[in-house]
């Protein structure tokens, strides 16, 4: 086996070099650093400008309890994403315990990619609602097909849509076994992001 994995990671480098996959990893990537910037730019602004970040997370704190938030960032991530992570980054600065309610919303954003993955697998029996998902994300289905496990990884990782893409893998029948491993990136991003706004706000 350790004598094929460098043919099977030359084949792999052809294979992404032809079809254009280190450009789309560029791209993305670019996006990643480029979302990291926005999200700092607003956050400042906001800060600076409209209302003081802290008293902003602590009205939310008061007016959601907890569990009702992290339902609700749990639902999005399952759905269509429509909470940003970062918003809720930040508001777990301001609990008791930062770093373990950091971990606590990865760990629910990737359940929720895996509750997405069997939405898809589910999904795929409804064949009015699979042409219709077909149609509308054709092109990130086509994506998936041709880039596998580096759109999950990107998506895990970047503003890719990462519910849809986890929903488009069950869809597909993308391998579960790998899927599970790929979406464990989720974590560095969250990292990432922590890292960056406890530092900031």
């Amino acid at each position: 086996m350790q004598q094929r994995i460098p043919t099977i990671l030359k084949g792999y480098h052809r294979l992404l070099r032809r079809s254009g996959g280190y450009a789309f990893m560029r791209r993305n990537l670019l996006k990643f650093l480029g979302s990291i910037g926005a999200v700092l730019g607003l956050f400042y602004a906001f800060d600076t400008w409209i209302v003081d970040i802290d008293s902003a997370v602590k009205w939310i704190t008061l007016t959601l309890n907890t569990p009702v938030l992290l339902g609700l960032f749990f639902a999005s991530e399952v759905s269509f994403g429509i909470i940003t992570p970062e918003l809720l980054i930040v508001w777990a600065d301001e609990t008791l315990k930062p770093r373990w309610m950091l971990f606590f919303l990865a760990s629910l954003s990737y359940s929720a990619g895996i509750a997405s993955y069997f939405i898809g697998r589910f999904l795929r029996t409804r064949a009015i609602i699979k042409n219709r998902i077909l149609e509308r994300h054709k092109s990130t289905l086509d994506q998936l097909r041709l880039f596998g496990g580096l759109l999950i990884i990107l998506a895990a990782l970047t503003p890719l849509p990462y519910p849809i893409v986890c929903q488009l893998c069950g869809l597909n029948r993308f391998p579960f076994k790998h899927f599970v491993v790929l979406t464990l990136v989720r974590f560095l991003r969250f990292g990432i992001y922590g890292l960056v706004l406890f530092n900031l706000f």
